[in-house]
């Protein structure tokens, strides 16, 4: 029960919704999140720490950058497709996320082709 708790919690937030609306279908890095979703790389740091303290995400570092990818564990894992699925993907301001993140990545993958590093 407290981790169903935990979860809810960390899913009460619009921005932390958008986030795993966009890595769930694949791991993303940060700075990708960052321009899918036109908020500031403290903001989304911030909330991926958050899910990331509930065990809904993962990070992965490769070299500068860090990748995240959705953790859905046996407890979570009913509610969370769900709400994906029938909640956040029929959403249109959620499908408009999803279409800034592919336009993103046909840029390229990582924050070089940003000029950040």
């Amino acid at each position: 029960m407290r981790r169903l708790v935990s979860t809810i919690k960390a899913l009460s937030d619009e921005i932390r919704l958008r986030i795993i609306n966009i890595i769930y279908e694949e791991e993303v890095c940060v700075c990708e999140i960052v321009d899918a979703l036109s908020l500031p790389q403290s903001t989304i740091s911030r909330h991926l720490t958050v899910l990331k303290n509930a065990g809904i995400v993962e990070d992965r570092k490769h070299g500068q950058w860090v990748f995240y990818k959705l953790v859905i564990g046996k407890e979570d894992e009913n509610f969370i497709k769900t709400l994906i699925e029938k909640e956040l993907k029929i959403h249109p301001a959620f499908q408009k996320d999803i279409q800034a993140l592919k336009k993103r990545l046909e840029k390229g993958r990582g924050c070089v082709v940003q000029g950040i590093l």
